[in-house]
């Protein structure tokens, strides 16, 4: 059954990325890693795209020990920006650390420059996980600023931004309508 969902979610979040230039996705905390594993599948799957995970709810180490076999692509980088201000210092080819997720525009910037040198023509995808996270660390209208900002560079180097929001931590609404498209899954849906 779970593999049913897995797929279930990564074709219809693989139509509105492909489809819209950014979509934001609220999903029930309890189903955000079934929405990872379905993600990391179908970025697994796309090895003629440029793929960047931010990931502001676990770190790095979390998702590779959890989603490893799903994240074979070497086109996919990921910025955690979580892990050095807990104290934890790693270092990973496949990952930029951030200091603190209060540093949003030196992550905005690490994002830019990751897509720097990439043709042109090349499918580019940017994953926030996620603007809930970011606000408990950060005002929620300073968050708001950062995504509008982003997505407006994005927007202009043809780069795809999908911002995943845990339901449960914030008022969703407010981080999801600037988006082209929004995506809410929700437990009935699912199963």
């Amino acid at each position: 059954m779970t593999d049913a969902i897995i797929e279930g979610l990564k074709d219809r979040i693989s139509v509105a990325i492909k489809t819209n230039q950014s979509v934001g996705i609220q999903v029930p905390e309890n189903r955000h890693n079934d929405l990872l594993q379905a993600l990391f599948s179908d970025m697994n799957t796309k090895s003629n795209e440029v793929w960047t995970f931010v990931t502001a709810s676990n770190t790095f180490k979390h998702i590779s020990d959890n989603f490893k076999k799903d994240f074979e692509n070497k086109n996919t980088k990921f910025i955690d920006i979580i892990s050095r201000s807990a104290g934890i210092t790693l270092y990973d080819k496949e990952c930029n650390y951030i200091e603190s997720p209060t540093m949003l525009e030196k992550i905005a910037l690490e994002i830019i420059n990751i897509f720097k040198g990439i043709e042109h023509d090349v499918e580019k995808y940017v994953v926030i996980d996620s603007l809930s996270s970011l606000v408990i660390y950060n005002d929620s209208e300073i968050v708001r600023e950062f995504i509008s900002l982003l997505m407006n560079k994005a927007r202009s180097e043809n780069i795809h931004i999908v911002s995943i929001v845990i339901e449960e931590e914030v008022d969703a609404h407010k981080l999801l309508q600037m988006n082209d498209k929004i995506v809410v899954l929700r437990d009935s849906f699912i199963e």
